[in-house]
């Protein structure tokens, strides 16, 4: 969806002018909205906002020739790192789309080169993603084991007292 909402924005004559305004409005609004939303939420906002501010900073410096074009990539493992691995696989379709579709891509085959960059970038964000998704849960198992080993052992030293006293 912010993809679409950015490509709607830079190819209005007069809103192209004002990226990097709603880029800095967007940030400042980021920060103040740290402190009202969940940690949850505000993933979701964070991940909006980071989508937005990278195409709309890209787009005004030149598109696919832009020397900030590896935000891109960096924006493609903020969010299979942050939301979900398979994020990252629509990401990567929405942007070669929005490169494509808003003739920034030139006629060179170093630009092409560029955009045909995103589906071999794809699959290292989605297992990092992936393999980050897998150390989280392993490290919450083995907080319940811990948990679970703590209370065996109190159980047990109870068992134990309850039989010196029946001795």
């Amino acid at each position: 969806m912010s993809v679409l909402l950015t490509y709607f924005w830079i190819n209005d004559q007069i809103l192209t002018l004002y990226s990097l305004q709603l880029t800095a409005f967007l940030l400042l609004s980021l920060i103040a909205s740290h402190h009202l939303h969940k940690p949850s939420q505000f993933r979701l906002v964070e991940s909006t906002v980071s989508t937005i501010c990278v195409l709309l900073v890209t787009s005004s410096t030149g598109g696919v020739r832009s020397p900030l074009f590896f935000l891109n990539f960096i924006l493609l493992f903020e969010l299979a790192l942050l939301l979900e691995p398979t994020v990252s696989l629509a990401l990567s379709g929405g942007l070669f789309l929005f490169y494509l579709y808003t003739h920034q891509v030139g006629s060179s085959p170093l630009f092409l080169a560029a955009l045909l960059s995103f589906p071999f970038m794809t699959p290292l964000a989605y297992f990092f993603g992936k393999f980050y998704f897998r150390q989280v849960n392993q490290k919450k198992e083995i907080r319940n084991l811990y948990k679970e080993i703590r209370e065996l052992k109190e159980e047990l030293v109870e068992d134990e007292m309850k039989l010196n006293r029946a001795l």
